[in-house]
């Protein structure tokens, strides 16, 4: 549900963005005309349709995200909700050619939606239509920067895949060497107790072979008479 009212929010600030360029579009025709008409009735049925999503976007806040969202993030929302009815209300005003100008209608979503037009030096000689284009630069520009930043997150994210690759391989020698050890270690264990058992049978047999000695010692020097 979260991720549905984000992607709405987005469909909504398009949706403002192109009744920006109705409007602006509007502007080169006579009030007289039936193109200016055609327009307006256009951009009235756009608005319409923007306000209907809004309350629902609203409602759904109330009903059921805001029991899932923590306190700021309801905030938020809410504050992103109250920025789309101010730029609704500024387009509206520009239909009807009793609230503030078309460029300054642009001006507040070339701010990010503020309350107040700001004129800055880039924008004083601009009018309405230019202003347009240079809100398709600043978002084409935007897209290019988050389409480069996700193919850096995407390189940093195979490194760590490799990185944690050359670790398991790492691991797996450090286990392997273990292994070894263990069994030189009961190798080591056995074959200095074949040693031991060795070196006791040699001495036993050495006792044996000085007793054998004395004996026939013995016996020669009792043969010899005296």
């Amino acid at each position: 549900m979260s991720e549905k009212w984000l992607k709405e929010h987005e469909n909504l600030e398009k949706l403002l963005q192109k009744a920006n360029q109705s409007l602006s579009e509007r502007a080169k025709y006579p009030k007289s005309s039936s193109n200016y008409n055609k327009i307006s009735n256009q951009i009235k049925n756009q608005l319409g349709k923007i306000e209907i999503i809004i309350n629902g976007l609203e409602r759904d806040l109330d009903e059921n995200n805001g029991s899932k969202l923590t306190y700021l993030e309801k905030n938020r929302r809410t504050n992103m909700l109250n920025k789309l009815r101010t730029s609704l209300k500024q387009i509206d005003q520009g239909l009807k050619g009793d609230g503030p100008s078309q460029k300054d209608s642009l001006l507040v979503d070339f701010e990010a939606f503020n309350s107040q037009p700001i004129e800055t030096e880039e924008t004083l000689n601009l009018n309405s239509e230019q202003l347009t284009v240079q809100h398709e630069k600043i978002i084409q520009s935007q897209d290019r920067g988050l389409e480069t930043l996700s193919h850096v997150v995407q390189n940093q994210k195979r490194i760590a895949t490799t990185i944690g690759s050359e670790v398991d391989r790492q691991n797996d020698l450090i286990d392997s060497m273990g292994d070894k050890m263990d069994n030189l270690n009961e190798r080591l264990i056995k074959e200095t107790r074949n040693t031991r058992v060795i070196m006791h049978k040699s001495g036993t047999c050495g006792l044996w072979m000085i007793v054998l000695i004395l004996l026939i010692a013995i016996i020669i020097i009792a043969a010899i008479p005296i």
